[in-house]
């Protein structure tokens, strides 16, 4: 009888985990403005609406909560009429010894790519974490700002009717805990050997305290800077830049950091974290949906729309 009841009860339970994750997060089509889509997307993943199932979560930070926020994202990606693919990566600790105490580290990356119309080999990759600082910070500005801007980009791209390169979108695990995801990423990339034209991360993109509009951008690679920054002159966008060195280069603290060291062309993009003005609630349960600038989101939507737009069709 009792094996029976084991049965009974592994059935149950199996059949729950099968319903949970047929579950639809998006239940009704996003709203048709940008910036209304904008403010749903951050406002469902920073717990001030539910998801399509009337789940709330309130941070993106622990296991399950990342878990959730994974399926949305795959579903957000399939608004786009794109195919959404998992990146699964085990990690090790930083001591090997501690693997034999700690499982190492594992996560998720979640991707799709916008095919050009031309069949080419090149990759234009955008991406940002989804990740959350802290168990109880909601992380609207960090960062489900950046992953409504990677929306609003590719979605407006789709439209495009020749595109010359392909667009990789990807939502990075784990970047509040040195960089692991993007860093998985990056090797990823490097073992697919895919022909990548540059990658554009972003991270934080809602706070404006001076109202100015200026968005912050950081590469090696001139030519990137170049285009950003003609850009942001057609749009009258003060554009703060800041040059790095890749030689050596050694940073940890944002998705674009992981990159550089492999050779990739990047470009980091943002608030004006480094220039002090940039949102004084990050990792913190204050950065909530209330504090993202949804005007500055918006502009600065525009000029990376404008900057990719320009890449993928030349």
């Amino acid at each position: 009888m009792n094996n029976l009841l084991k049965t009974i009860l592994c059935c149950l339970i199996l059949i729950a985990c099968q319903d949970q994750e047929n579950i639809v997060l998006i239940h009704e089509s996003l709203p048709n403005s940008k910036a209304e889509y904008q403010k749903t997307i951050v406002g469902q993943l920073s717990g001030k609406q539910t998801f399509g199932n009337n789940t709330l979560i309130k941070s993106r930070w622990s296991k399950d909560e990342r878990e959730i926020t994974q399926r949305y994202l795959k579903e957000l990606i399939a608004t786009l009429s794109i195919e959404a693919k998992e990146h699964h990566y085990r990690a090790p600790n930083l001591n090997p010894a501690i693997d034999l105490i700690l499982d190492p580290f594992s996560g998720t990356n979640v991707y799709g790519i916008l095919p050009a119309t031309n069949g080419s080999s090149e990759y234009v990759v955008l991406g940002g974490h989804y990740d959350s600082g802290k168990r109880n910070a909601p992380g609207a500005i960090d960062n489900a700002t950046g992953i409504a801007l990677i929306y609003s980009v590719v979605k407006e791209l789709s439209k495009v009717q020749t595109r010359n390169k392909n667009i990789l979108i990807v939502f990075f695990d784990q970047e509040e805990e040195e960089l692991i995801g993007s860093s998985a990423f990056a090797k990823f990339l490097k073992q697919k050997e895919w022909n990548i034209h540059s990658i554009h991360c972003f991270d934080m993109v809602g706070w404006d305290a001076d109202n100015d509009k200026a968005m912050e951008v950081f590469s090696g690679t001139d030519s990137l800077l170049d285009l950003y920054q003609a850009e942001a002159e057609e749009l009258g966008i003060p554009l703060k830049i800041i040059h790095i060195d890749p030689v050596g280069y050694d940073n940890s603290s944002t998705d674009f950091d992981a990159f550089v060291p492999l050779g990739f062309n990047v470009i980091g993009a943002g608030e004006c974290f480094y220039h002090r003005d940039s949102t004084p609630y990050k990792d913190s349960p204050d950065d909530t949906f209330d504090t993202v600038n949804f005007e500055y989101l918006l502009s600065c939507t525009h000029l990376i729309e404008n900057s990719i737009k320009t890449i993928v069709t030349e």
